[in-house]
This record gives C-alpha cells, sequence and structure tokens, in this order.
C-alpha cells in the first residue's frame, strides 16, 4: 500500500511547484495598477502550495523506500523538499504580519530559488545528473566506430560507454529501476530483484540482450520507448562481449573478438535484428499446449498480447513425446531452447518442421554433423547455440544456406577457428563464437572449499 502512495509523487509533486510559482507571480504582478487586486489572492495561493509541499515530501519519503534510489542525491533531494515546505508556510504567516511588507518582493526570490534548487535534484534523480545539458551539442560525444580496437580495453572502452549513456538514467547511482545497476561490475553481474541480466558466453540466455531485441511497443523493451535507444552496432557490440565471457578486464585482442568487433562498427549498417516475426499468427492448439506443460515443457509468449511461443526443455519428463507435439506448434515457436537434454539428430528431423524458429539452443545435446543437415530448412534460424556438442567443421557447412543467420556459438566443440574459415566468407554477416573465455569470479560469489581426504 505504502509503494503505492510513494509511487504518486512524481504526478504530485508538480502540483506545488505550479502553484508557488503562481504565487511568485502574483507578488510581482501588482507592481502594475491593474493587476493590484492579486495581492489578496496571494497568501491564500501560498498556504494551498504548501499544502501540496507536504503531500509530495509525504510521497517522496515512501517512493524512496521503495529500494530504486541509493545515493547521497536522494537525501538532498528530501531536505531541500522539506526546507521548500517550511519556508513556504513561513513565508505565507510572514503575509499576514505588516512588519514584513517590505521585504515580500524579497522572500518571493528566495522562494524562487529553491523551487529550482528541489526541481533539479529531483530531476537530476530520476533523468540524470546531465539532464539539462545532454540536449548540447558536444565534442565529447561517444562514438565506439572511432576507438583505436588493437588497443582498447572491452568494457572500458565499448561496453561502459554504451552503458553510461543509454543505461545509467535508470539503472545507475542514482535511480536503480528494479533495484538493478550498470554501472560497475559487481552489480551488472549481481543482476535485480529479477535475478541476473547477463550470462557470460550465453547471449541468448541473458536478459539483458532479450529485453533490447523486444518490439519497441512492449512493456519490457528496454530502454523504454520514450528514453533514446541503442543502435544495431550497440547491440552487437553487448553481444560480442558476453558471448567472450562478459570479462570486465581483459583487451578486446585478448577477448579473440577484434576480427568481429571490425566487421561489426566498421560496417555502414548492422543487418537488423528481429528474432520475432512482425506477421500476426493465430493462437496456438490450446489442446498440444496443455500437453506440453503437462510434459514439463516450459512454455510462454516471446512478448506481451503475442501469439509466438518460447518453449523451454528443461523440466521435460518424456523428450520424444514433447519433441513430436512441438513439431505441431510450426506456426507459433519461435525460440527453443532444449540445452542441456539427450537431443539427437532424429529430434532434429522431427523438429525441422519449425519454419519460424530464430533461436535454437542445442547446448550440451547429443546431435552430431548428421542432425545438421536437418537444420538448412531452417531459413528463419538468427541463433544456434551448440556448444560443448560433438560437430564439426564438416558439419558446420550445412549452415550456409542459412543467410538470416547472426551468430553462432560454439564453445566446448573441437572446432578450431582456422577450419570453420571458408563457411565464413559464405556466411559474411554471421559470427561464428569460438569461446576461450573465463568467468570472472567476484566478491559475492560463492566457494567452497574441502580438506583432502586421507587415504
Amino acid at each position: 500500500m505504502f509503494d503505492l502512495i510513494g509511487r504518486i509523487h512524481p504526478l504530485l509533486v508538480h502540483l506545488p511547484i505550479g502553484i508557488l510559482l503562481l504565487a511568485i507571480l502574483f507578488e510581482w504582478l501588482p507592481a502594475k495598477k491593474k493587476y493590484r487586486y492579486l495581492k489578496r489572492s496571494t497568501q491564500t495561493i501560498l498556504l494551498i502550495g504548501s499544502g501540496t509541499a507536504i503531500l509530495s515530501c509525504f510521497t517522496g519519503y515512501l517512493l524512496s523506500q521503495s529500494g530504486n534510489y541509493e545515493s547521497d542525491l536522494v537525501g538532498w533531494h528530501q531536505w531541500m523538499g522539506i526546507a521548500l515546505t517550511v519556508y513556504s508556510l513561513g513565508y505565507a504567516w510572514m503575509r499576514s504580519e505588516k512588519g514584513f511588507k517590505p521585504f515580500y518582493k524579497s522572500f518571493s526570490v528566495v522562494l524562487a530559488i529553491l523551487l529550482s534548487i528541489t526541481g533539479h535534484l529531483g530531476s537530476s534523480l530520476t533523468r540524470g545528473e546531465d539532464y539539462l545539458t545532454a540536449g548540447l551539442p558536444s565534442n565529447s560525444s561517444m562514438d565506439i566506430s572511432k576507438v583505436n580496437l588493437s588497443e582498447a580495453l572491452f568494457y572500458d572502452d565499448l561496453v561502459k560507454p554504451i552503458l553510461e549513456d543509454k543505461c545509467y538514467a535508470c539503472h545507475g547511482p542514482y535511480k536503480q529501476k528494479g533495484k538493478l545497476r550498470l554501472d560497475d561490475p559487481q552489480h551488472i553481474l549481481k543482476g535485480g530483484k529479477d535475478g541476473v541480466v547477463i550470462v557470460a558466453g550465453k547471449t541468448d540466455e541473458s536478459e539483458m540482450i532479450d529485453r533490447m531485441l523486444l518490439p519497441l511497443d512492449d512493456e519490457d523493451h528496454m530502454p523504454p520507448k520514450q528514453k533514446k535507444q541503442l543502435s544495431e552496432k550497440e547491440i552487437e557490440v553487448l553481444k560480442l562481449w558476453i558471448a567472450s565471457g562478459a570479462d570486465f578486464k581483459k583487451s578486446v585482442v585478448e577477448s579473440n573478438q577484434l576480427a568481429s568487433l571490425k566487421k561489426v562498427l566498421s560496417s555502414e549498417s548492422v543487418k537488423a535484428v528481429s528474432d520475432v516475426p512482425e506477421n500476426d499468427v493465430t493462437t496456438a492448439d490450446s489442446k498440444v499446449m496443455d500437453e506440453l506443460i503437462k510434459l514439463g515443457v516450459v512454455l510462454v509468449p516471446v512478448a506481451n498480447a503475442s501469439n509466438y511461443l518460447s518453449a523451454n526443455l528443461i523440466n521435460v519428463s518424456s523428450l520424444d513425446s514433447a519433441v513430436d507435439l512441438l513439431s505441431k506448434l510450426n506456426e507459433q515457436l519461435v525460440w527453443l531452447k532444449g540445452g542441456g537434454q539427450p537431443l539427437t539428430d532424429s529430434h532434429l528431423a522431427k523438429l525441422s518442421v519449425l519454419q519460424k524458429i530464430t533461436r535454437l539452443n542445442l547446448d550440451g545435446t547429443e546431435i552430431t554433423d548428421s542432425g545438421l543437415s536437418r537444420l538448412k530448412s531452417l531459413n528463419a534460424l538468427i541463433y544456434l547455440n551448440m556448444n560443448n556438442t560433438k560437430v564439426t567443421s564438416t558439419g558446420i557447412r550445412n549452415l550456409t544456406s542459412l543467410k538470416q543467420l547472426q551468430a553462432v556459438f560454439l564453445y566446448g566443440t573441437n572446432i578450431k577457428a582456422e577450419e570453420i574459415e571458408s563457411t565464413r566468407k559464405l556466411l559474411p554477416n554471421t559470427i561464428f563464437e569460438m569461446g576461450n573465455y573465463v568467468v570472472p569470479l567476484l566478491a559475492f560469489d560463492t566457494t567452497e572449499a574441502k580438506a583432502p581426504v586421507n587415504k
């Protein structure tokens, strides 16, 4: 209940600002004879403005307890709001005392200063400290395409500037929507109230990227529709960073992403990223969906009010039955996670009817080169995860007909980078991720030490 009341603050806070500004205006206008009648209203307006300021202070305090703000800026804003409220009440009282009449206009000037400072602090909390100057021309505007990649640190020189420019306003040091901070490594890896937002080495399982790729009108899309959006190149840079292990210290060269980044940043435009079809589709068969859910398949819409579906086989009780049922969702299923399950080449043969699949996760499955030949018909495929499988460079050649393919993940396979050079030439817009990264251990990670066993 208190959280709900606190959320009224952004709406309510504009009332005292407007009303007290009106009182200041009424203090000065009577200098002209035709406006002298306004003097009688000034004190009443001040009292009304003070009343709404009290309500704003109360709701503002409740909002500050939500956990979305963690900085001294909140304290300054609160105390300036209280000072403004107390002063406006005092100002109203002093207007009732004729002895203060010569100072009325001076009092109004002080009130205007307090209003400006309090309002500026509030805006800095919600929009960032640089919100006033953000629209001004600047010689220091970020352009990651000008970074010297051969000498650059991946996080400091490429990732951090993107997050600072597009994410800090809501997830920075002064405001943390969803209790998520993206302004330092420990907070980034810790995630927010809904869990982690990046999974090192697994772009297709990282919530940060998923949110960025949602349709702009989806309420879960990040950044919000009204905020400055990431460019396609910036999204690709973040994906490459996560794919390489999301390391905060390595250089671009050490991350083995120099060639991929040069390709992304040197191109005039990056191929449009859209892993949800634009056309509408009918609702999936409810009986099939119910049966899949009973088998333990996690089946959810890819976005609000969308009939396109995502399926995760992580808890499936009967893999053969689930695959048979999934093949009946060939119009609606676009994302499929089969990682960690004993999916075989015969399963892929049945899943090859899913012509609208854009994301396919086969991490740790039992597929081989023979199964990859079944994927040649999946022309909508954009992301393919084959980490920790037995596929070889020979099988990868089966993918050359998939012109929409953006990223192929091959960590934990025996494939070497030089073995797929011919495939790279046939799929110039596809990034092949080979791994060779180490996930950093942070202070909040848990380690367990065991004493050696005496034999």
